[in-house]
């Protein structure tokens, strides 16, 4: 009797071993975790952003091109071809011996002493042009200074002679040329200029100039000027 109820007890204790083994190997139910909602917003924002840079990864970048500066081409005035006057200031012609330093010797125009511009000749005849001249310069003129044709025709003149005289700074000097009128009507200008003893021109140019033509009246047409003195009659002061 003891020896049945000790096997029924001990079976008992093995079922309730059993069972309690196996309730313990049972798995729980999972507990979910529970959600903070600043940390769900954070993500969402992080998300939207990765989401926005990859996008502008993604497009090209627009690249700003320099333009080109303008060039500017320079103008280049082209010399204008001009003339030679025929007026008595025709601009200097001033040389050197050396082609490097400046002539020292000066002159200037006065007057024509014989035959105006525009003077009326008979086609043919011979007339002497006298021009005024002053040295104003500091150097002297020499005897071996030169006369010389610049521009135009001599007219039957020589085209270059000597001085033959000296002139002192500030002196003036009346210098004549005989020409020959041609023989066909018209109007004619010769230029003559001053050279040095090294064959260097200077100061302004001096020119006749002549019609040659029937005069209109008989009145002679190369009479010098005669100089006019008046006399005067001082009068005394009281």
């Amino acid at each position: 009797m003891n020896i049945k109820i000790k096997r029924t007890s001990l079976w008992i204790l093995v079922m309730l071993i059993m069972t309690s083994v196996l309730v313990a190997c049972k798995p729980s139910a999972p507990v979910e975790p529970t959600l903070d909602p600043n940390v769900i917003f954070t993500q969402a924002a992080e998300t939207v952003a990765a989401q926005l840079t990859r996008t502008a990864l993604s497009q090209p970048t627009a690249t700003n091109t320099a333009l080109p500066s303008p060039t500017i081409t320079p103008t280049i005035q082209l010399p204008t071809a001009t003339t030679a006057s025929d007026s008595t200031s025709t601009t200097p012609v001033v040389t050197s011996a050396a082609g490097s330093t400046p002539n020292p010797n000066k002159m200037a125009f006065v007057t024509d002493v014989t035959i105006p511009d525009g003077q009326v000749i008979p086609p043919g005849s011979k007339f002497v042009k006298t021009w005024r001249l002053k040295n104003t310069g500091t150097t002297t003129w020499t005897a071996n200074y030169r006369v010389r044709l610049w521009a135009g025709n001599s007219y039957g003149a020589p085209t270059s002679f000597l001085l033959a005289q000296e002139v002192k700074p500030n002196t003036e000097v009346d210098i004549s040329i005989e020409f020959t009128a041609p023989s066909q009507s018209g109007e004619y200008i010769s230029h003559w200029i001053l050279s040095d003893d090294q064959e260097a021109n200077f100061g302004n140019t001096f020119y006749v100039n002549f019609v040659v033509g029937v005069p209109a009246s008989s009145t002679a047409t190369q009479t010098a000027p005669t100089a006019t003195i008046t006399p005067t009659e001082a009068v005394a002061t009281p």
